[in-house]
């Protein structure tokens, strides 16, 4: 077996999983700022998602092209999602000092109004990096995307979710989870969460088409 046969199945791995640390470190050192975490995921989501469909990118070139292209339009939806978050937790401090019987109907609006919230988070993103339109109907379109296979959703929430969750509560692996995050564990997850998402966008690049 020759290992530096670019058909090769070892060779071709390692390419891919050098892309996906490539991609990583991008949007870690992008996201630093915290402001630009919109425009970081949006850049991540934009390189996966041709990954899916091209196969093969440059990760440097793509991510820094999708970077500054939304960056303005990700930014202000990264904003009124931190807005929205920081009044949902205003409204759970609230709810605790109402009588039980409206707190416990108003817990469970708040609870799917945050749900909904992290669905949005997760669609609005690839849908910036997918459609060119304004905001309000980037958010129409990613709600649209979530209520077409919502199973599709539950499994990105849980690819999503699931390994913060685990990260954060098993503090005796925590170092694996941790290397694992720094290395690709970002890229990984919106790699995965893309190949849901291609499916959903394909058939409407070959309407554009």
């Amino acid at each position: 077996m020759n290992l530096f046969n670019e058909d090769n199945f070892l060779h071709q791995f390692f390419l891919f999983l050098g892309k996906l640390i490539a991609l990583n470190l991008l949007w870690m050192i992008s996201s630093i700022p915290v402001i630009t975490i919109g425009a970081s995921t949006t850049a991540l989501y934009y390189c996966t998602l041709k990954l899916h469909k091209d196969k093969d990118i440059s990760a440097w070139k793509f991510f820094w092209k999708s970077f500054s292209g939304n960056f303005l339009q990700s930014t202000l939806i990264w904003a009124m999602l931190l807005a929205a978050a920081l009044l949902l937790w205003l409204e759970k401090i609230a709810i605790s000092t109402m009588p039980d019987g409206a707190k416990q109907i108003f817990t469970y609006v708040l609870t799917a109004m945050g749900i909904i919230l992290v669905l949005m988070s997760l669609y609005v993103f690839p849908t910036v990096a997918s459609f060119e339109n304004k905001t309000g109907k980037l958010f129409s379109h990613a709600l649209y995307f979530i209520f077409r296979q919502p199973l599709y959703a539950v499994a990105m929430a849980g690819i999503t979710c699931l390994p913060m969750y685990f990260t954060i509560v098993d503090m005796e692996l925590f170092p694996v989870y941790l290397f694992v995050w720094l290395m690709c564990g970002f890229s990984l997850t919106a790699y995965v969460d893309s190949w849901f998402l291609w499916r959903l966008f394909r058939p409407f690049f070959k309407e554009e088409e």
